[in-house]
């Protein structure tokens, strides 16, 4: 048997807060967790909300039935990616992201090269924002390729080479957020995550809440007043 890959056209959304229309001096681009919807996640980011501020929220690409198969209301989620044919799908990311981006940008009249750009996600999220940041074309050719990078309830990738990223990485700094009975990004995998940023000389600060693997108004909107 042989199998072979082929590139096939798909059809995807977004969602968005802020101006769509301008003026626009800041871009979010914040990735949701596993088995999530943009349209519910970008909810929680009317905290995060100001003028000139365009929130800009993608939707994984590969949608899929949440929970019991056999119920009538089957909830529907994304996946960002699993370890199937990984190279193809973080490429595919990859380039999805850079155009969604794009497209926010041209409706808002923001050039995507030179507007301050904030890098969010949460969940597995925070790998497909790290790794769009990392491995965009177009978000190298910024003078920054990112001025911000919040990873709330997740982290890096795990195969990021850090001697390699360390300049932008550095230039953005590093927010780690987690609730203090997350059950993913327990305070163990946080502080591991904390020694590895510190450990390459990139600056890091960590909050905390009361809370499990979710988001937190009170939280996002303090971190969004800076």
């Amino acid at each position: 048997m042989t199998v072979r890959p082929i590139a096939a056209v798909k059809t995807a959304r977004y969602a968005v807060l802020g101006p769509e229309d301008g003026p626009v001096d800041e871009v979010w681009v914040a990735c949701h967790g596993y088995g999530q919807l943009a349209p519910f996640f970008a909810r929680h980011f009317r905290a995060a909300e100001r003028p000139g501020r365009l929130i800009v929220v993608p939707e994984a690409l590969s949608r899929f039935y949440v929970g019991d198969l056999t119920g009538r209301d089957r909830r529907v989620g994304a996946s960002w990616m699993t370890r199937e044919d990984r190279e193809a799908d973080i490429a595919d990311v990859t380039r999805y992201l850079d155009d969604v981006f794009v497209a926010a940008c041209a409706r808002a009249d923001a050039d995507p090269h030179a507007v301050p750009l904030t890098g969010f996600g949460f969940s597995q999220g925070t790998a497909t924002v790290v790794r769009w940041l990392a491995l965009s074309p177009l978000v190298a050719r910024r003078a920054r390729r990112a001025d911000r990078l919040i990873l709330w309830g997740g982290g890096l990738p795990h195969d990021l080479d850090l001697a390699d990223h360390a300049g932008w990485l550095t230039e953005a700094g590093v927010t780690l957020v987690a609730g203090d009975r997350d059950g993913f990004a327990t305070p163990g995998k946080v502080i591991e995550q904390e020694a590895r940023l510190r450990a390459a000389g990139i600056p890091v600060e960590t909050r905390s809440f009361a809370g499990e693997h979710r988001l937190n108004d009170r939280v996002l909107g303090d971190l969004a007043r800076r």
